[in-house]
Order: C-alpha cells, then sequence, then structure tokens
C-alpha cells in the first residue's frame, strides 16, 4: 500500500458557515478581493452580507464580480488587474466551480507574475501565491479542496493551471447557501461529483484512499440525488458534502475520459460542464469497466448498495447510470440537445486537445474508440 495525500487548508461544513468569512480572511491579510459572478451572489444579498462580514473584520475589500461562467484566459487578467491596482493580499472565492477557478489563477498571475498562458499545464505551480478562501455555492465542482483551476484559453480550449498552492486554505462550505439551486442546476452540478468521483477511481493514480472517497460519493449521490433536484435539503447537503469527498479523490487522482470529452461539449455547444460530463459518463464508465474487470467488480458492489438493485455486468453499470439521470430529468442523449451527428468528426479530432485527461483513464482510448463513445452518447448505432 503506497499513497501521497496533502491538504494544506481548513475545511469547515456547517450551515451559515460564510459567516465565519471574517475571522478567517483577517488571519491572512488586510486587502481582500471578493470574486464573484455576474449575478447570484448580488441577486440574494450575498455580497453586501459577504462584504459586511469582512469589513466589519477590519478588512478593506474590493468586490470583483464579472467571473463568467467557464472563465477565460481575458477574464483571469482583467481580475489580475484589478488585484495588482488594489494590492489585494487574500482572494475569496464565492460561488460555483467558476468563481473558484477565477480566484484561483488570478491569485496565481498575481502573486508570480507573468501572464496566464504561462502556468497552463504541463507546468505546474510549485511557488506559493496568495491565499484563497472558498465559498461553494453548488454542489458539484469540489473546487474548494482541489489543485486545479480550469479556464477556457484565447482559442476556445480547455485548459488548467496544477499545482499545490492553489488549494484554498480554508475551504467554507455552507448547505444553507444550495437553497437557490434550481432543479435543473441540482441534478447537473450534481453529476459533476459524480464523475468525479467515478473517473478518480478509474484513474491512473488511484489508491486505497481515492476509491475510500470515491465510493463513498457514489454511494451518497445514487442514493440523494434524485431527492436533492426535487427540492430536499437533507439531500441537498448529503450531495454537497459527497462533491466534496469526490474533490479530494481527483485531487489525488485526477479525472479523464467523462471530462476529456465533455470539454468540447461546453466550449463548442454550451452545454454546462456537469451536464456535458453526464452525457458522456455512462460510455466512459462502460470503457473503463471493461478495461478494469477487478476494479468493476469492486464498482458494482457499491453501485448495487447503494441503489438496490445488483449489478451483475457492465451493461448493467451503464444503466444504472442512465437510470439515475433519468431520476434527476437529465436528458440521456447529445441528440436530445440539438447536438449535430454531422459534427462527430470534427468531436472525435478535438479530442486530441484533451490528451492529459484521456491518458489517465486504465488505457488511453483509441480514436476509434472515442468515436465509439461519442456515438453511444448520441444514442446512434454504428
Amino acid at each position: 500500500m503506497e499513497f501521497r495525500f496533502y491538504h494544506p487548508g481548513t475545511v469547515i461544513f456547517k450551515d451559515n458557515a460564510i459567516d465565519m468569512v471574517g475571522e478567517y480572511a483577517s488571519k491572512l491579510g488586510d486587502n481582500v478581493m471578493l470574486v464573484t459572478g455576474r449575478r447570484f451572489a448580488r441577486r440574494y444579498g450575498y455580497i453586501d452580507r459577504i462584504k459586511g462580514l469582512l469589513e466589519e473584520s477590519g478588512l478593506t475589500v474590493y468586490v470583483f464580480d464579472r467571473v463568467i461562467p467557464n472563465p477565460t484566459f481575458d477574464n483571469v487578467r482583467e481580475g489580475v488587474s484589478e488585484a495588482e491596482r488594489r494590492n489585494i493580499d487574500v482572494f475569496v472565492a464565492f460561488g460555483g466551480g467558476s468563481a473558484m477557478d477565477a480566484a484561483k489563477a488570478i491569485s496565481v498571475v498575481y502573486s508570480l507574475g507573468g501572464d496566464v498562458q504561462d502556468y497552463v499545464y504541463p507546468t505546474i505551480v510549485e511557488d506559493e501565491i496568495h491565499p484563497i478562501i472558498a465559498m461553494p455555492t453548488t454542489a458539484g465542482t469540489g473546487s474548494e479542496v482541489t489543485k486545479y483551476s480550469v479556464l477556457i484559453d484565447d482559442s476556445n480550449v480547455k485548459t488548467v493551471i496544477i499545482g499545490e498552492p492553489l488549494i484554498p486554505k480554508v475551504a467554507l462550505l455552507d448547505p444553507s447557501v444550495l437553497k437557490h439551486m434550481s432543479p435543473e442546476l441540482t441534478g447537473w452540478t450534481g453529476f459533476d461529483a459524480l464523475s468525479h468521483a467515478f473517473e478518480s477511481y478509474f484513474g491512473r493514480r488511484s489508491n486505497v484512499l481515492t476509491e475510500l472517497y470515491s465510493f463513498k460519493a457514489i454511494e451518497i449521490i445514487f442514493q440523494h440525488l434524485p431527492d436533492a433536484v426535487r427540492g430536499d435539503p437533507n439531500s441537498r447537503e448529503k450531495v454537497f458534502y459527497a462533491s466534496m469527498l469526490a474533490g479530494f479523490a481527483i485531487n489525488i487522482s485526477g479525472t479523464n475520459i467523462a471530462h476529456g470529452l465533455g470539454y468540447y461539449l461546453t466550449t463548442d455547444y454550451n452545454l454546462h460542464h456537469g451536464l456535458a460530463n453526464a452525457l458522456i459518463l455512462p460510455w466512459a464508465v462502460e470503457f473503463c469497466s471493461l478495461v478494469e474487470p477487478d476494479k468493476f467488480q469492486r464498482l458494482a458492489k457499491v453501485v448495487s448498495f447503494s441503489t438496490g438493485r445488483s449489478v451483475e455486468d457492465v451493461s448493467g453499470l451503464v444503466e444504472s447510470i442512465l437510470r439515475l439521470m433519468k431520476e434527476c430529468n437529465i436528458p440521456t442523449s447529445l441528440t436530445e440537445l440539438g447536438i449535430p451527428f454531422n459534427d462527430l468528426d470534427k468531436m472525435v479530432e478535438a479530442s486530441h486537445r484533451y490528451e492529459r485527461n484521456l491518458s489517465n483513464s486504465p488505457r488511453k482510448p483509441t480514436l476509434e474508440e472515442v468515436k465509439d463513445i461519442y456515438i453511444k452518447a448520441f444514442k446512434r448505432s454504428k
């Protein structure tokens, strides 16, 4: 048995955890940038609430509320420029994955200089950056505990900045914030977390610790995501916890096929990241299960327990995922969403952009196998 685990931060999970932001930020600096999106935080009064909490702790606060969904390099550059003007000491990210991704990238470039392009993988960030406090508002990304910042580069390709210094120094997970999530968004983000759990389990760097995190996240999501979509607060909280666990898992073993093939659906068809993952996930899991039959057997026991239905073979596992998608009102085919089947060859060709993800699967899929996965996602036969 062998593994390495590093987590430099404090994680607090409780209702009204965001009320602690001033206490923790005041230990990290004097000038704070609140990094958030353009609508949610202001619409529900969180900007004023968080800004007030920080100011009550004696901090000077600048609000950068211009983060866009799937933040771009230019979005990060805008944030860096503002941070430089304000002499920022600490970044507070409030929002979904986009806000946390943006805050991490802004801190990297602001702290270390140069341009955001300089830090994209395969570069690994090793130098310390200005600290980040992460407060997630969706139950899916797990970014509050990860070393990743996912961005869209200047050529409209999903890229990533990676490094342990990106892990937030403080993660405040406040389940009460989830009450604003729509059923649709709850399902999509829940499947993002489920994708993290499945992909980390099959990742090449998986180990006994990631398996622990992955299996528990899978169990919780299968048992609670449908009720979370229907608005049950207890179930939303459980999925929030599962999302964090899956974040710990991908921090060690990373993502692979569902993310690698889902990214193109987001950049070129504007599908929500979690929805894009969901559409690929059953067939990505099928591919990995056939490559790793021993891992499939252990996974089948977890899914059987979680669903109350015996999973006897790989097709039964695929059916379990498709059934969960239907229970959460998530489309199960690209065709349902109007993605043109005639674009199949472009989608397959674009997969080379995401070599990092595909190479982390038990066996890197060939272009023909990538095509087969997409065809199944279209619910087409060859």
